[in-house]
């Protein structure tokens, strides 16, 4: 009951993950239709449902192109999980994100956190950094930052979205990311 179903517009966009009571309930209220169901079900003395993994809605559901929120995650994902110093990929829990002028250096600069003066690095390479401008070290990064334009609306991972049956739909408005480190 806990598991999640992934809720597709009419154009199959996926557009939010809800929980099963609320999927049921567009399903009974004819506001969508199960895509692929499980083996599982919900009874009541009259009705039978089938719980289902993906639901599409009748109404086109449109997903809004809005703004990209300015927060750490978003910065790791503008990044794509890779630290712009050493140019490693890392888990989520492995990064932080960096200040390329940092914090004790503001009023020399007056350089806020902004999209512009964050990247992701890893906790070996910010931890080197320190305090100090990348010139002063030699170092490049990756790609100069940015505002991103867009980013997916719904991050799901790898293996929940296998899992889950979830993967032919996750190509647009998805970002899967990996939860446990490849060797």
């Amino acid at each position: 009951m806990n598991s999640g179903v992934l809720v597709l517009n009419s154009g199959f966009i996926p557009l939010e993950i809800r929980d099963v009571k609320d999927a049921i309930c567009l399903l009974v209220m004819e506001k969508a239709y199960p895509v692929i169901e499980t083996d599982k079900y919900i009874r009541s003395p009259s009705v039978s449902i089938r719980i289902p993994s993906v639901i599409a809605l009748l109404a086109y559901g449109n997903y809004v192109h809005k703004r990209v929120k300015f927060s750490r995650l978003n910065v790791m994902y503008r990044d794509d999980l890779t630290c712009q110093y050493c140019g490693s990929k890392f888990l989520v829990s492995e990064l932080t994100v960096d200040h390329l002028v940092p914090r004790s250096r503001w009023k020399e600069a007056g350089t806020p956190t902004k999209w512009n003066n964050v990247v992701t690095a890893c906790k070996r390479c910010n931890s080197i950094k320190g305090n100090r401008l990348i010139t002063e070290i030699g170092w490049k990064i990756l790609k100069q930052p940015e505002e991103p334009k867009y980013l997916p609306h719904l991050v799901i991972s790898y293996p929940r979205a296998e899992k889950m049956g979830w993967l032919p739909f996750c190509g647009m408005n998805v970002r899967l990311i990996e939860t446990i480190k490849k060797q």
